[in-house]
């Protein structure tokens, strides 16, 4: 029995002026599931991620969390964008974490961690450093509570940012590209996160380059190129032994070697 779909994303449009960035993108997302989204650079990865946090306007197209439209109501001339107050509510449910940390400067790790939770859902200060605390924690960082980001290492800020999203208790988590701005040697403490992350449940879509991460962590991967899914799958199988010969080239082109079935995760910004 296949389970619910919590997010659904059907003939999805993106245009940026003349230039179509998504074209007709439909993919379904059940409750748990992880979702690796790989591709060459402007393949669309990243502009479907900040369309379901609804960060960027849709041309075409619908998106929904538990059956219920984000961001837009359908209307016969196309998809009209809700009110501020109905989008603040709804980006709750939909965490995202960016290539960048986009941590406020001027406050503590901490402070960055609670300050969703106290001005946007009312939280008491108490309880809010208490949930705070315990993500920090959760992320390896508990110690470093008191540390402004100009402290923190990249990885660090990265884990930071994670914490923060989990803080809003979001029935998706977005991530993307989150290790593309990180040294090498501070990518895996951050994808240790994400991992743990994924299996605790949380349904979370992940572009990355990182393939062995992709093919341990996620239960599908979804190959995209020019705005379209070109193909998707189980991650053994799209990563190990592609459908589509676009899919073949691109893995081959990360290593540089026609042996697919141990491609090793590389670094590219998208």
């Amino acid at each position: 029995m296949h389970k619910p779909a919590l997010l659904e994303v059907e003939g999805l449009v993106k245009h940026f002026g003349d230039f179509t960035a998504l074209r007709g993108v439909s993919l379904s997302v059940a409750k748990g599931e992880a979702i690796a989204l790989i591709g060459p650079s402007g393949s669309g990865k990243s502009t479907l991620l900040r369309c379901i946090n609804v960060l960027e306007t849709i041309s075409a197209g619908s998106i929904k969390v538990q059956g219920q439209p984000i961001g837009y109501r359908v209307a016969a001339n196309g998809p009209v964008r809700l009110g501020e107050q109905v989008l603040a509510r709804q980006r709750e449910d939909v965490g995202m974490v960016f290539q960048s940390f986009n941590l406020f400067p001027h406050m503590s790790a901490l402070d960055n961690v609670t300050a969703g939770p106290r001005l946007v859902r009312g939280q008491s200060a108490q309880q809010a450093a208490r949930q705070g605390m315990d993500l920090l924690a959760r992320v390896g960082l508990a110690d470093k509570a008191g540390h402004f980001p100009r402290q923190l290492s990249g990885g660090q800020q990265q884990r930071v940012a994670i914490a923060r999203a989990l803080a809003m208790e979001p029935k998706v988590m977005l991530f993307d590209e989150p290790t593309s701005a990180l040294d090498p040697e501070t990518v895996q403490e951050v994808l240790n996160v994400i991992r743990d992350v994924s299996a605790s449940g949380m349904t979370t879509l992940i572009a990355t380059h990182e393939m062995e991460f992709a093919r341990r962590v996620s239960h599908r991967t979804v190959f995209m190129e020019a705005g379209q899914i070109v193909e998707q799958g189980p991650s053994a199988h799209v990563l190990g032994n592609p459908s589509s010969e676009r899919c073949r080239q691109f893995l081959k082109g990360l290593t540089g070697h026609s042996d697919i079935s141990n491609v090793e995760g590389t670094q590219h910004a998208d």
